[in-house]
């Protein structure tokens, strides 16, 4: 028998036993190789995202009972999700270990429980064997049953048209005309998706090449490595399952409105490594500008796409002989590999040939079926919707939101006011603070150094690291003057840029200084090792910094955000959620942000008995200090759904949308370029802020707005590029 016959055995045999006592008790006559097949890719996904224990099995048995129809409960759902994975356990596939998390530095009172994983090789290949129109978050074959505006499950899955809503939004459904929001769902349930055969053959070879694309291969984080690797042989083995046929995804929200496909990992929204093998069913003929959007799309994922257009395709079609041997031989030629989206670089290069040899055979360009979906992007959307709403022609240049001869760039724009901050502190510290950095900064890279000379949890690998904390503990204040001289020896515009990118990226959706810090740290470890050996508090100070650069640039957009804050602070006073229908779709934002109740429970294995701690969201309160950190960002995610959803909905061609970049084929990308700036026009000219806030009678908290007439953004080139 193979591993799933053995797990169904194995879950059969049990069920016989279970008692009307036992909160898994509902699953005693539910069928076990459906229990198997369907929870199993949560099992893949909370490895992949180093999920706890606990959340895994929540999400198997919350998703069961969906299915099943039944209510949520809480204690129910994990106590379901955990009898279901004891069979892994009894096969010796996975087990599971203890760790106490530190939270504030300080051990927690719970410990938390994690699954290993002891059989790899069993686990991965279930892929190939269970039945994906059965498992939960696989693609299926033929499009789902459609989405009904007045129901709040979906019919055959069971799964909810908001993911996680609050009662208030499913009852408001019942309120409200969702038919435009439903319509664009179905039609992306209906939009075809195939495999492109060429970049899969490509794809399982590069598996075992010494150079390859794929990120598992440089990472040098363990836990980050085995999550990268799980992610790309799912991704590989899903690609295989679904080679020779068409296949689709069920779509539904989120409680801003924002859509989602409800399959893992082989979708348009997952990484670079999935985008790449995608094709959409539908071809479409490349007519008189799809060669020319090709062209520019190939130069975006190389990463050429800080130039005009017309310099984007000019740069394929000048190194079109260097792009076809990639094709031809694509391990000796390589280069394709260092591109920006390899893999999707890789598919545009393919595509190219497949016209070159269409061509040769004596046919017109305009008429080859191109199924590749090529995008066009938002020039950092958040803030583009943030001075769209204010009406900042002093930012708009810098987003897009006005014709220019060469793209506005304002992740430029802030790293070059960072440090021009950063070497006016340098220079305030002086000769002396630059020699006490160097010996400072000499010193820990010194005892960094010993700290790797040895096993990790060896004596002396534990003796190198006190060494090296001793220091860091008695410099501390030192250290902390002396951040501006680390980050003024980054000179290079492109690293400087690099630095603050996600900052600038997440200012729109609500960053907080805290936020940025973090991302500091996390994006600068991978740039070169001069930043990958900075201190954690130099990163934290550069964070901030561009908060307040941000702050106090970017104009429109900061008045707007402190809004959002000042609206929260009002609704918390009224002890109510933000809550309001946008514009257009109808959809009922509900921004409930809650606090679960907690409790304890008990998972029992053998002579095991693990002591856990549960969220209980049936029970839960009003979480005011959320609902005010996280009104900015939601709000905005708010109206970029709607963006969104109209684009999708009005367009007469299938159209595939990854949160603020959008995608057709390329014969249909001259229509989509001028598509999508109409419909953020036609959504401006709603005033949507104002339609928000008159809903909760706050339209006195809008603050002085600028002259910007928002139709420039139909005569931009690089709004959406």
């Amino acid at each position: 028998m193979n591993t799933l016959e053995n797990l169904v055995e194995d879950l059969a045999y049990r069920q016989r036993f279970l008692e009307g006592r036992n909160s898994a008790a509902f699953l005693k006559e539910v069928d076990a190789r459906f229990l198997i097949e369907f929870t199993y890719p949560h099992i893949l996904q909370g490895l992949e995202r180093k999920s706890s224990l606990t959340d895994i099995i929540a999400n198997m048995g919350s998703r069961i009972r969906q299915k099943l129809k039944l209510e949520r409960d809480s204690i129910k759902a994990v106590q379901a999700g955990w009898y279901v994975l004891i069979s892994y356990f009894e096969l010796d596939i996975l087990g599971y270990y203890c760790k106490h998390l530190k939270v504030k530095n300080k051990r927690s009172k719970y410990p938390t429980y994690q699954l290993k994983v002891k059989d790899w090789e069993s686990l991965q290949n279930m892929i190939t064997i269970v039945d994906t129109e059965v498992s939960d978050l696989f693609p299926t074959k033929d499009p789902s049953s459609s989405w009904s505006g007045s129901e709040m499950l979906h019919d055959e899955t069971g799964k909810p048209l908001i993911r996680n809503a609050h009662k208030d939004a499913l009852l408001a459904i019942e309120k409200t005309d969702l038919s435009y929001l439903v319509e664009t769902l179905n039609k992306l349930n209906n939009t075809g998706w195939r495999i492109n055969q060429n970049i899969f053959e490509i794809y399982q070879k590069c598996m075992h090449l010494e150079k390859t694309p794929f990120k598992f291969a440089k990472e040098v984080d363990p836990q980050k490595k085995a999550s990268l690797l799980i992610e790309t042989e799912a991704i590989g083995k899903l690609a295989g399952r679904n080679l020779n046929n068409t296949f689709y995804h069920l779509y539904n929200v989120d409680f801003r409105g924002r859509i989602y496909p409800n399959t893992a990992y082989l979708h348009e929204q997952s990484s670079d490594n999935a985008k790449g093998l995608l094709l959409l069913d539908e071809a479409t003929p490349l007519g008189e500008n799809g060669f020319y959007w090709l062209c520019v799309h190939t130069a975006n994922m190389w990463g050429n796409d800080k130039v005009p257009l017309d310099e984007r395709a000019l740069w394929t079609t000048e190194n079109f002989d260097k792009l076809m041997s990639y094709v031809e031989n694509f391990h000796q030629n390589n280069t394709w590999m260092e591109a920006e989206k390899p893999w999707c670089f890789l598919a545009c290069c393919h595509e190219l040939s497949l016209i070159s040899n269409w061509c040769e055979d004596g046919n017109d360009q305009e008429t080859f079926p191109s199924c590749l979906p090529v995008y066009i992007d938002g020039s950092n959307n958040g803030v583009q919707h943030l001075a769209a709403m204010s009406k900042d022609s002093e930012v708009a240049p810098l987003v897009n939101l006005v014709p220019s001869k060469i793209p506005g760039d304002v992740y430029m724009f802030i790293a070059d006011k960072v440090w021009e901050t950063i070497a006016d502190l340098s220079d305030d510290l002086g000769k002396e603070g630059h020699s006490e950095f160097q010996k400072l900064y000499a010193e820990i890279i010194r005892l960094k150094r010993e700290t790797e000379k040895w096993p990790q949890g060896t004596e002396k690998n534990k003796l190198a690291y006190q060494a090296l904390r001793e220091f860091k503990n008695h410099n501390y204040d030192l250290s902390r003057k002396l951040w501006p001289i680390f980050w003024n020896a980054i000179q290079d515009r492109k690293i400087q840029r690099k630095c603050v990118k996600r900052n600038v990226m997440t200012l729109g959706y609500g960053g907080t200084k805290f936020g940025m810090g973090e991302q500091v740290n996390e994006d600068t470890r991978s740039i070169n090792d001069y930043l990958r050996d900075k201190e954690e508090a130099w990163g934290v100070k550069l964070g901030h910094l561009v908060y307040d650069t941000c702050y106090a640039e970017l104009d429109g957009p900061a008045r707007l955000l402190k809004m959002f804050k000042q609206l929260a602070e009002r609704e918390n006073e009224k002890e109510r959620p933000i809550t309001y229908y946008t514009p257009i779709t109808n959809f009922p934002f509900v921004h409930k942000y809650r606090k679960a109740a907690s409790k304890r429970a008990r998972l029992k294995y053998g002579d095991d008995e693990l002591q856990i701690q549960i969220q209980v969201w049936e029970d839960s309160s009003l979480d005011y200090s959320k609902q005010k950190s996280g009104a900015a960002p939601n709000i905005v995610h708010s109206l970029d759904a709607v963006h969104l959803a109209m684009t999708v909905h009005d367009a007469d061609y299938p159209v595939t949308v990854v949160h603020d970049s959008f995608g057709c084929t390329a014969g249909n990308m001259n229509h989509m370029f001028v598509h999508v700036r109409q419909k953020f026009v036609e959504l401006y000219d709603l005033n949507p802020l104002e339609y928000v806030l008159d809903q909760m009678d706050s339209l006195d908290l809008i603050p002085k707005k600028g002259d910007l007439d928002v139709s420039e953004v139909l005569k931009s080139d690089f709004a959406f590029a």
